[in-house]
């Protein structure tokens, strides 16, 4: 990975609900000469925006205390750097024109001079706004935590008549555009049973000087201009809202009607010839947050007094703004749904030292089994999303760590759960807050996915290609065994045979405990478990166990006196467990506990206990009854 200092283009993009810290992020990407840091990177020549619209509110404050809530402008306008709104994005020149009397009030000379607009994107109206609000309100206390600025309506409108949804490039042509608009609020108005004059919304023809004015102090473009716009040097995607509200990945239907992935970014790059240059970063804050209904399996409202949000509150479409510890669970579902990241910004890296009980969740408890990570489906299976959606509902947390106050040492633990480096670190609001990382962390496997690339099914990892002759099956071969299509031979999945060690430890009080690890690898990090692994070719099941034992506790036994107890499987039936007990050990004979690559050491437990694998607790608990007493 290159650091931030040496990136050309990067994308950026947020990991959880949205408000993770873009906009300030983008900013200070955008500001490396004003900080007189060591950089190769020359400046930033524009900002791009890739999604949403006008509910974005990204959050900036510069280092005299300027403040703006950026929401159709890039965050690197106050850095003087200018904005071009991609065809993804769905523009509304109405918010536009307030947000640039609102930067103009700050400093920033004729902002719209600062901007330049894709004639493809689509124009949001009042005549969205006012039938998302209409609906929204329809649906009572099930409100889906909609921002009510039409964003929903603006996207669905256009994939049901696409040839008539307004874009950009019609406010340049006011008779194409009347009959646009006109048509737009005839339909609305006939969805929700009203008659275009009782529609909640200015007539069309209201709207048209100020919608021919914006095409005429802006500037539109056609395709070609962000491939020039890239060969001037490096450029900041930004994104808007967070991947775990993506319409296609996000817990529906609380979610957005946007791709808010890296996929647009993506696309983008690759529709100019620049495709897979840019560095991927996610942005997170050390607590997870989010407006409005839906999962928050973390949530702690002792947070909101704790940790108050000067530019963040509840909204009137959106409900409250609401705060839970950090979420690595669902972090590691928005990065497996996003195709991974380069790297992270963390932000809010002052809040552990301001609130010693935040913590970091690496589990959810759900239906009294613990839940260790969330499977990506298919994209847009909006039934499996919302199946998802109701379990995340009931879950809540389960394994909370703490790093202490240290900022550094909570960057260091985040970067470990969510295996990705962090390269930028924030400590508070302005600018001089932000640290870029100066070393390449550890490299990350990542699947660059453009728009469409993303919607489509795609077989990966384990069982994706022959294990013959290395070809890969169709991306729609779901079921085993499979047949390749290029050699003809049949592949079947059959169960992992793993062995699992039961250690006991005779006490010096006459009573015995069991031996077990904590993990420091998925699944079940930071987990107890019982020692064990898969079994290695050439070796019996018995060499397997002790094996396991030692590299996993250091503690030494012998193949010939294991005893096979039991044998179980996981849930999914993708591992056949052969339970091997050993004899009992003096706990003053046993070595002492150390970290290994893939544990925290050993340690007893003296009653049944709650494991991280089922079939361990089951067996464990065998044990403490006697159960194998007369086996051993």
């Amino acid at each position: 990975m290159s650091t931030l200092h040496e990136a050309g283009h990067v994308i950026v993009c947020d990991l959880g609900f949205g408000d993770a810290g873009k906009g300030t992020v983008v900013d200070r990407l955008c500001r490396p000469a004003d900080l007189a840091e060591p950089t190769t990177r020359p400046p930033v020549r524009a900002v791009v925006r890739f999604n949403g619209g006008a509910q974005a509110a990204h959050n900036v404050i510069t280092g005299d205390g300027r403040h703006h809530t950026f929401a159709q402008f890039g965050s690197g306008t106050l850095a003087g750097v200018p904005t071009h709104l991609s065809r993804f994005m769905l523009v509304d020149p109405f918010a536009l024109a307030a947000e640039a009397r609102h930067l103009a009030g700050l400093g920033v000379p004729d902002p719209l001079a600062l901007l330049t607009v894709d004639r493809r994107a689509l124009l949001s109206t009042p005549y969205h706004a006012a039938a998302n609000r209409l609906r929204e309100t329809a649906r009572g206390d099930q409100r889906h935590g909609s921002c009510g600025l039409g964003i929903g309506e603006t996207a669905r409108y256009a994939l049901t008549h696409p040839q008539d949804a307004p874009t950009t490039g019609d406010c340049a042509t006011p008779s194409r555009l009347l009959r646009k608009l006109t048509l737009l609020r005839d339909r609305l108005a006939g969805e929700l049973d009203l008659t275009p004059a009782e529609f909640p919304a200015p007539p069309p023809s209201d709207c048209l000087p100020a919608l021919h004015a914006f095409a005429q102090h802006v500037r539109l473009t056609d395709e070609s201009h962000l491939a020039r716009l890239l060969h001037t040097g490096p450029v900041v995607f930004e994104g808007a809202q967070g991947v775990l509200l993506d319409e296609r990945h996000g817990f529906h239907p609380y979610t957005t009607w946007s791709t808010t992935t890296f996929a647009n970014a993506e696309t983008l790059l690759a529709e100019a010839g620049a495709a897979g240059s840019a560095l991927r970063l996610g942005v997170l804050r050390t607590y997870t947050t989010r407006h409005g209904p839906g999962p928050l399996p973390t949530e702690d409202p002792e947070l909101a007094a704790a940790l108050p949000e000067p530019h963040n509150g509840t909204g009137h479409w959106q409900g409250a703004f609401r705060l839970g510890h950090f979420d690595a669970v669902a972090h590691r579902y928005a990065l497996a749904a996003c195709g991974g990241a380069d790297a992270l910004a963390v932000t809010h890296l002052d809040a552990p030292a301001r609130y010693h009980a935040l913590r970091l969740c690496t589990t959810y408890r759900l239906d009294g089994s613990p839940l260790h990570r969330i499977a990506t489906g298919h994209p847009g299976d909006l039934a499996a999303q919302s199946r998802l959606t109701a379990a995340l509902l009931r879950a809540r947390p389960g394994i909370r760590l703490t790093p202490g106050p240290d900022p550094r040492a909570w960057a260091e633990a985040i970067g470990e759960l969510l295996r990705t480096p962090v390269a930028l670190e924030s400590h508070g609001p302005a600018p001089q807050h932000k640290h870029l990382a100066t070393s390449r962390g550890a490299a990350t496997t990542i699947a660059r996915m453009t728009t469409d690339e993303a919607l489509r099914p795609t077989t990966f990892g384990p069982g994706a290609h022959c294990h013959w002759c290395g070809t890969a099956y169709p991306s729609d071969t779901t079921g085993w065994p499979r047949t390749c299509p290029g050699c003809g031979e049949i592949s079947y999945r059959n169960p992992l045979p793993v062995t699992v060690a039961l250690l006991p430890v005779n006490r010096p009080d006459g009573g015995q405990s069991l031996v077990v690890i904590r993990r420091t690898i998925e699944p079940g990090y930071g987990e107890l478990a019982l020692p064990g692994g898969y079994i290695d070719y050439g070796e019996s099941w018995q060499q397997a166990a002790v094996r396991e034992l030692r590299e996993e506790t250091g503690i030494l036994a012998e193949a010939a006196e294991v005893t096979l107890v039991a044998t179980d499987s996981d849930t999914a039936g993708g591992f056949l467990c052969l339970f091997a007990l050993l004899p009992a050990q003096d706990l003053a004979d046993l070595p002492p506990s150390k970290p290994t690559d893939e544990t925290e050491g050993w340690q007893l437990i003296d009653t049944p206990t709650e494991l991280a694998f089922a079939f361990h607790t089951r067996v464990s608990d065998s044990w403490f009854r006697g159960d194998f007493t007369r086996l051993a």
